[in-house]
């Protein structure tokens, strides 16, 4: 939305690796390290083709190639063609004349992402009130910068069977280049962004850190131990808050904006809805605490959740494969406002802090990102870009949004 074309796309080029099987917890035995020199030397203009090709290819025996995108200008436009045919053919053509603004569907850029784990379950992406985005790649993790399109390598996990399982830009005013990593060890680093070193470990968990969320100096994790810890990352002893409310892997956490309340999803298709003041009032008691709310109409694991910027009762979540849906609730009472069949698994939801509307992401079969009018649900538009489900998505400080998905894009 509102983003600008550019008529001469560059895209970094990677090796490609094979991906996970579809909403499994399958994780590959070893990954294959990208070096933060290869990550940044290689280039592709769509007219020159490859630049700075005095330093070798590390991947060139890989039967998995780099994928060629708009290799053209002609092809590039059949694509737009394309897909301008298919919002037509979809009805889109007349609401998106309605809403009185241009919409593009097409990409503004497109980075490669080789070694992106394809785990429903995982929070691989983060952007940061200082325009800068963390992708876990594998058992690394990369700082794009949005504003100079500069590539920095953060970290590479030392266990051969370690990899990074979700990402988290800390929201405190005054310290936004500090990131939460979570893992598959069961730990959450902090590191400096700006300086790339550690800051410290944070323990608690006995499984893999899946979701991350900030409040303040609150730093939320929930694990596949079913677990979710309420972290102080100023305290020598981290842990405050012990929350048991989900049984199996909590995939989805997520702050509402003023900070009174966190939404968390669950595998076992639990939505629960926590209050900050009970950490408030007993930040000094190691009690497992138990939900405000707990919510159980989703017929398969919550991962998507969306605190709405106009209403703060108002909580979006989406389902799994066997759920499909997009539901809505009043997180004072627990009551349900509204179920919407998308007719795939929806991964991913972000709100529009501008307009009355919401983009989900999905899976098999279309892969697509929807853009959806609040509360009609009418489809504005959709966006076909990828090639398999799109897991996750971020908003950037000025309202652009990027997607990750199992294509490695």
């Amino acid at each position: 939305r509102n983003l600008p074309e550019t008529s001469d796309l560059s895209y970094l080029a990677y090796a490609s690796l094979p991906q996970l099987e579809a909403e499994d917890d399958a994780v590959p035995l070893t990954r294959r390290h990208v070096s933060e020199t290869n990550l940044m030397s290689f280039s592709y203009n769509r007219d020159n083709g490859y630049s700075n090709s005095s330093i070798p290819d590390p991947y060139e025996h890989d039967q998995l190639h780099v994928l060629q995108r708009a290799a053209a200008k002609s092809s590039y436009g059949n694509v737009l063609t394309s897909m301008s045919e298919d919002i037509i053919g979809n009805g889109l053509q007349s609401v998106v004349s309605k809403i009185g603004r241009r919409i593009p569907t097409a990409p503004t850029r497109i980075l490669d992402a080789p070694d992106l784990v394809d785990d429903y379950y995982l929070n691989l992406i983060s952007w940061s009130a200082d325009n800068i985005l963390a992708v876990a790649l594998g058992q690394c993790v990369y700082l794009w910068n949005a504003n100079t399109g500069d590539i920095q390598h953060l970290v590479t996990l030392e266990g051969v069977r370690d990899y990074v399982t979700s990402v988290s830009w800390s929201t405190i005013p005054g310290h936004t280049k500090y990131i939460a990593i979570g893992t598959s060890n069961s730990r959450i680093q902090l590191w400096d962004g700006e300086a790339l070193t550690q800051v410290r470990t944070l323990n608690g968990h006995t499984a893999r850190v899946s979701s991350l969320a900030w409040n303040c100096q609150w730093l939320s994790s929930g694990g596949r131990d079913s677990v979710i810890f309420q972290h102080d990352v100023r305290a020598s002893r981290n842990i405050c808050q012990r929350y048991k409310g989900h049984q199996q892997e909590v995939c989805g956490l997520k702050w509402n904006d003023d900070g009174t309340t966190l939404a968390s999803g669950g595998n076992e298709n639990f939505l629960c809805v926590w209050d900050a003041a009970i950490s408030a009032r007993n930040s000094n008691r190691a009690e497992n605490y138990q939900p405000r709310l707990l919510l159980t109409q989703h017929k398969a694991a919550v991962k998507a959740l969306a605190w709405c910027p106009f209403r703060r009762d108002l909580l979006a979540s989406g389902g799994g494969t066997a759920d499909r849906t997009i539901k809505f609730w009043n997180s004072n009472s627990g009551a349900l406002l509204n179920s919407i069949d998308t007719g795939s698994q929806v991964c991913s939801l972000l709100w529009n802090k501008h307009q009355r509307e919401i983009v989900s992401s999905h899976g098999f079969s279309e892969n697509q990102l929807i853009l959806w009018k609040y509360p009609t649900m009418t489809k504005i538009q959709e966006f076909k870009g990828h090639s398999a489900r799109v897991l996750n998505m971020e908003m950037g400080p000025d309202g652009q949004i990027v997607s990750a998905a199992a294509d490695e894009t």
